[in-house]
C-alpha cells in the first residue's frame, strides 16, 4: 500500500478543504506535538497531510503538487455522489475514459487528484 505525504503549507486548512468535499479527516495531530500532521481518506484511500518546514524549500512552495496526479478507485456506486460532493471546486466532467474508467479530476489543496470508479 501506498500512502503520501502532501506536504502542505497549514495541513490543518488543508484537511478542511478535503472534509468539506466529503472525505474523512481520519486523525489530526496537534500543531505543539512536533509532527503536525493529518490523516484523511475517500473509500479506501488514504492520504496524509504534512508541512512544508523542511521539505520544500522556500523558493518552491508555488511548486507544490506539479506535474503530480495521484489516481484513486472508488467503488462505482459511489462516483456519482463523490462526484457531487466535489462540485463546489469545479472538477473536470465526469467521463468514461479511454482506458474504460469513468473518473473526474480535482485539485486539492495545490494536489490533483483523479477519482476513478472501474467499470464492469
Amino acid at each position: 500500500m501506498i500512502r503520501p505525504i502532501l506536504a502542505c503549507i497549514d495541513p490543518y486548512k488543508t484537511a478542511e478543504q478535503f472534509a468539506a468535499a466529503g472525505w474523512n479527516i481520519d486523525f489530526s495531530q496537534p500543531p505543539e506535538s512536533g509532527d503536525p500532521l493529518v490523516g484523511i481518506s475517500l473509500c479506501d484511500n488514504s492520504v496524509l497531510l504534512g508541512v512544508t518546514d523542511g521539505y520544500v524549500a522556500d523558493g518552491h512552495i508555488q511548486h507544490i503538487g506539479c506535474g503530480v496526479v495521484i489516481y484513486m478507485t472508488v467503488p462505482i456506486v459511489q462516483i456519482e455522489s463523490i462526484y457531487q460532493n466535489h462540485l463546489m471546486l469545479h472538477p473536470t466532467e465526469l467521463s468514461i475514459q479511454p482506458w474504460s474508467d469513468l473518473a473526474f479530476e480535482v485539485e486539492i489543496g495545490g494536489y490533483r487528484f483523479m477519482i476513478a470508479a472501474v467499470q464492469g
